[in-house]
């Protein structure tokens, strides 16, 4: 059988492709983004990159790994796990998760998306993105894990209770968070968001603590 030579990836191009994809797939998200601009863009033919990534979907599965890695690859963890309490812990990691997307803000937008629209792409993204970014529990543990268990509960409440109410929260106040940075996208400091950290401050001040004064 006659032996099949395939080309060596430049890595110069290959990055260009990656990168243009993450601008395109940013800004208009996986159905509305076009393989031949991508190509344009990255100064490189369409054929080059179906040979490297064989489908647009491949290509965007490659740049949702990517931007994960970009972020992840510079996350703190410790903002998480050294924090003294609940609350110090949320209004931490809220401020830090701002500064990160304000640094990587197309990977952010590429992986926001990808959450939101999750039963809207093909399969392999959707299972990248369900077991990445939504029930990524082993992630979520080691980021939450320290805090909670140097609280000491109330008897009958559950730890896993207190964790899922926690989650339920933080996943509502950042729509509000991603609203308020689509609303402004010129923003790069993370002081103009004081009202809404201290509007989430006192949120989980009641949550911890409770509101009633019996």
């Amino acid at each position: 059988m006659r032996k099949v030579t395939r080309l060596a990836r430049d890595p110069q191009k290959e990055m260009r492709i990656i990168d243009e994809a993450m601008t395109e797939f940013a800004a208009n998200g996986y159905h509305k983004t076009r393989v031949e601009d991508i190509a344009d863009n990255a100064d490189v033919s369409k054929g080059l990159v179906f040979k490297y990534y064989e489908s647009k979907s491949q290509l965007y599965l490659t740049v949702l790994k990517e931007a994960t890695e970009r972020v992840m690859s510079v996350a703190d963890l410790h903002v998480w796990q050294n924090s003294e309490d609940l609350v110090a812990m949320i209004i931490n990691a809220t401020q830090y998760k701002i500064k990160l997307q304000l640094k990587f803000q197309k990977e952010f937008k590429v992986l926001l998306d990808a959450y939101v629209r999750s039963n809207q792409l093909p399969e392999e993204a959707r299972h990248y993105v369900k077991d990445n970014l939504i029930d990524n529990a082993a992630l979520q543990n080691e980021i939450t894990g320290p805090v909670l268990a140097r609280i000491k509960l109330k008897p009958g409440v559950r730890r896993e209770d207190v964790y899922e109410m926690l989650n339920l929260i933080q996943g509502s106040y950042s729509v509000k968070i991603q609203q308020y940075l689509a609303a402004h996208p010129d923003m790069n400091n993370i002081e103009d968001m004081d009202d809404l950290i201290g509007t989430l401050t006192r949120y989980l001040e009641i949550f911890e603590h409770g509101f009633s004064a019996d």
